[in-house]
């Protein structure tokens, strides 16, 4: 292990992102519970600040993001994929394997600034967890707002990265509330105080972008270029498919169950809600689909090629099937209001592929 690196999981055990080293292979983080929110309070059980500190207080939420962003970029820079994937769990996990082999050995280099953590008073009694914000700006000066989340299993578990999105271009985060201390409230799964529950955020997403503005979902979340505007770029898609390719072709979003759902009570009484869903594309010849297209050769989309080479798998005998891991942030409003939820944030990257 090279200097640099070590010096990398330094920064990482100061804060408590332990990693243990055996034959050079990290260690394989456990999974989240399927619903970061499941466990949490609700806002009317919400316990009310008290001399004792909290399980995670605002100083190691900050310490924990800090060394994330450094330790992160290091590793990368560094080549040491193995060690970047060890600080990261749920749906990041297949995140950064794709952007750790999409991009050839030359990581995007970042820097960060004017980071804020936004850490929900939690019993600590399973996992634990926390938000941030920072602001990213890369190599050719673009900046954006990232958010992210970060989960511990119990008091003495390594931080990993859960959650990382990118909010639109001009858009800011969703106001949290903060209590007189300083700490957010979570919100649970099921909470009926807001327009959309959290438990409900993504299989609604799911449903406007595969039915668009005339399915039954489309009153509840605003239009967007994540939203109806899959749904556009499906039905274009299926019709170049059809009459270019010979091809039926089909895209269908689901909420990823084993990810959690994070959701924090914003100013105005609504949510911020920080959520995964998996898109799977699928283009099929033959029985399933136009038995002129069977064998002929299709173009393997450049942001899968990682996964299928442009030449071997170019032809499609039974489907082509492309998986992409999709992370959103939405600002969902209170119950009361008419007003729907808005999708402000995504970030997404494909992380499977077949060819037959």
């Amino acid at each position: 292990m090279n200097g640099v690196v070590r010096n990398a999981l330094a920064l990482a055990l100061l804060a408590g992102t332990a990693v243990a080293c055996s034959g050079g292979e990290p260690v394989q983080p456990p999974a989240s519970p399927a619903a970061a929110t499941s466990a949490l309070p609700s806002p009317a059980e919400s316990p009310s600040p008290s001399p004792s500190a909290p399980p995670v207080t605002l100083e190691e939420a900050s310490r924990a993001l800090d060394a994330f962003l450094d330790t992160d970029d290091v590793l990368r820079q560094a080549g040491a994929g193995r060690w970047a994937l060890l600080l990261t769990q749920d749906g990041q996990r297949p995140i950064t394997i794709a952007e750790i082999h999409s991009r050839d050995g030359k990581p995007a280099r970042y820097t960060w600034d004017r980071r804020t953590v936004l850490v929900p008073r939690q019993s600590g009694r399973s996992a634990v967890w926390f938000a941030a914000t920072a602001r990213r700006r890369d190599a050719a000066g673009e900046v954006r707002t990232a958010v992210f989340t970060f989960v511990r299993q119990g008091r003495d578990g390594p931080w990993r990265n859960s959650f990382a999105s990118l909010l639109y271009p001009g858009e800011k985060p969703p106001s949290v509330a903060l209590d007189a201390e300083g700490y957010a409230t979570a919100l649970e799964s099921r909470d009926a105080s807001v327009v959309i529950s959290p438990n409900l955020m993504g299989p609604l997403h799911a449903t406007v972008a595969e039915e668009g503005p005339k399915g039954y979902a489309s009153g509840l979340i605003a239009p967007g270029p994540q939203t109806t505007g899959f749904y556009d770029e499906i039905s274009e898609t299926k019709e170049t498919a059809k009459a270019a390719d010979c091809m039926n072709y089909e895209s269908i979003f689901a909420s990823a169950p084993n990810y959690p759902i994070f959701a924090l009570r914003t100013s105005d009484g609504g949510a911020m809600m920080l959520y995964t869903l998996v898109r799977t594309s699928s283009w099929t010849p033959g029985p399933q689909g136009l038995k002129c297209g069977e064998g002929r050769p299709v173009t393997v989309p450049a942001a899968a090629r990682w996964l299928l080479s442009p030449t071997k798998d170019l032809f499609i005998r039974q489907k082509r099937q492309i998986v992409e891991t999709q992370q959103y942030v939405s600002a969902v409003p209170p119950k009361a209001s008419t007003a729907p939820a808005h999708v402000v944030g995504y970030e997404g990257i494909v992380t499977g592929g077949s060819n037959r």
